[in-house]
């Protein structure tokens, strides 16, 4: 039988080893921050001079099959799950980036990844930019002057549901959105009321919504 000297013993000792390990992951993970020759394995080191793969992630952004990466994000040591831009396990040793993806899901990355994904994020939104405005150059200007006025309000993120069905008015143009029409529905609408928009009135909506959010300090 076990006295209470001995199992008490038994829980420091477990408690030390578990303090040890937190130590030396701390140590490998200053080491690699303060060295770049000691790198993040797993991560996008070989991202980093990469034009392929950098084209990689800008392809993916393209065509829906990545989301923009987002300035929220809740950083904890990995558990082996996959890296949303590298698709290889973040390691226990190893800084996990949590973020929300445009389906409400998280995304995990490396430290080096979100870096990356981070700066061809950037790079696609100043050329959606671009595109938008150069194409609906009117109605950019009319959403922007709703945004000062009060009128339009800015789009807080970019989930949204396309179909037919809708009802009620166009959030942007504020003509009527029939059931037979295809719109897009925001999630979760928005100042908690439903909102409507036709499709090209929605990307104008969606660009100037993150130019503006953009111009904020």
């Amino acid at each position: 039988m076990l006295t209470p000297l001995v199992v008490e013993t038994r829980q420091r000792v477990a408690e030390a080893r578990h303090r040890l390990e937190g130590t030396r992951r701390r140590i490998d993970l200053g080491r690699r921050l303060l060295n770049p020759a000691w790198g993040i394995s797993g991560g996008a080191g070989d991202l980093r001079g990469s034009v392929q793969d950098r084209g990689s992630i800008q392809d993916r952004i393209e065509r829906g099959a990545l989301s923009l990466a987002s300035r929220s994000v809740a950083a904890r040591w990995g558990t082996g799950q996959p890296c949303i831009i590298c698709e290889r396990s973040i390691e226990a040793s190893q800084v996990a980036n949590g973020s929300l993806g445009e389906d409400g899901a998280t995304l995990w990355t490396h430290l080096d990844c979100l870096r990356v994904w981070r700066e061809e994020t950037r790079t696609y939104e100043v050329k959606q930019l671009d595109r938008e405005r150069s194409a609906q150059q009117e109605l950019c200007a009319f959403v922007r002057d709703g945004f000062a006025s009060g009128a339009i309000e800015v789009l807080a993120h970019k989930r949204s549901r396309l179909g037919r069905g809708a009802h009620g008015r166009c959030s942007v143009c504020r003509q009527s959105v029939s059931p037979a029409e295809t719109a897009y529905e925001i999630v979760g609408g928005v100042l908690g009321r439903p909102a409507y928009a036709h499709p090209v009135c929605y990307r104008v909506w969606w660009v100037e919504s993150l130019a503006h959010r953009r111009s904020r300090p």
